[in-house]
């Protein structure tokens, strides 16, 4: 059975890869360590390090170990964590996961107003889109998640719309439609379009979908990219446009600039909701939904 000690005074081997030093800094002596690490290879099954009187190296299967190990004992401190914030009568730890585009205008304001209001509650954040959102919260590894909805299957689910965005039109610097105040959607039925995918994020994607076809066009898709700095990178390559979110106007980047779409507001919206699993919804997250709808 290997323990919590065992792995960190693997990873200080694996980090100095040096026994003496790692020793040193561990407060032990260098043969109990070295007897340490033996009997976490035999627990393990499997050589970690090749070792002679000249070097310490991982080997691969001491490579792959070294990055569960290091994660384990995060997590381990994250649970002591966790159980001595209730101890002190601390309302505990909530895990958020968001579609990286709400950390641009929506999250910081709502993030401040929620930790001034609950001090004593720890956040932990992570960005991903909206489907890999889902699989998490499906494996347990987030509370809940800032999603753009709809989605595909929301049984189990409880799904509360924080607020409604809409999007833009970003196109390269040099592009005809550069500089314009605001663009009708149909003027861009012949334009090359760089394109969220569907299976990421199906209200996104599908939004820019809907309104196109209600222009009259469908879009001519030559790129898809799941990270809105990807697709404003390939726009500032030149190859083609993009209808994005409006929050995406705070990104200066060399050779884009962003153009509003006339009627966006009818036309091309979305909405942000916060999701979780209905069997854990909890006064955390009700508290968040609270703070996330009051008008910054």
């Amino acid at each position: 059975m290997v323990d919590i000690r065992q792995l960190q005074q693997f990873v200080m081997v694996a980090t100095e890869l040096n026994f003496g030093r790692a020793a040193q800094r561990l407060h032990m002596s260098q043969p109990p360590l070295s007897t340490a690490i033996r009997r976490l290879e035999q627990s393990v099954g499997a050589k970690l390090l090749d070792r002679t009187k000249h070097y310490v190296r991982l080997t691969p299967a001491g490579e792959i170990f070294l990055e569960e190990a290091r994660r384990t004992i995060a997590q381990a401190h994250f649970a002591i964590e966790a159980a001595q914030g209730v101890a002190r009568g601390l309302t505990g730890v909530l895990r958020l996961s968001f579609v990286p585009s709400a950390a641009l205008d929506f999250l910081p304001g709502v993030l401040q107003r929620f930790q001034a209001a609950y001090p004593s509650l720890r956040l932990v954040l992570t960005a991903d889109t909206t489907r890999k959102e889902i699989d998490a919260l499906h494996a347990q590894s987030v509370d809940a998640a800032i999603i753009v909805p709809p989605l595909a299957d929301t049984s189990g689910l409880d799904i509360s719309v924080l607020r409604t965005a809409t999007m833009v039109l970003a196109v390269p610097g040099k592009h005809r439609l550069a500089g314009r105040k605001s663009v009708a959607l149909a003027t861009l039925s012949r334009e090359a379009f760089i394109s969220f995918p569907f299976t990421e994020g199906r209200g996104f994607a599908g939004a820019v979908l809907a309104a196109c076809h209600a222009a009259g066009f469908t879009p001519r898709i030559v790129q898809e990219a799941s990270q809105m700095l990807t697709i404003l990178t390939l726009v500032a390559s030149g190859l083609g446009v993009a209808v994005v979110p409006g929050a995406m106007k705070a990104m200066h980047l060399d050779n884009v600039s962003f153009v509003e779409i006339a009627n966006a507001r009818k036309l091309l919206h979305y909405d942000l909701a916060l999701v979780s699993q209905s069997n854990r919804r909890n006064a955390m997250i009700e508290a968040f939904v609270e703070i996330a709808r009051q008008d910054p």
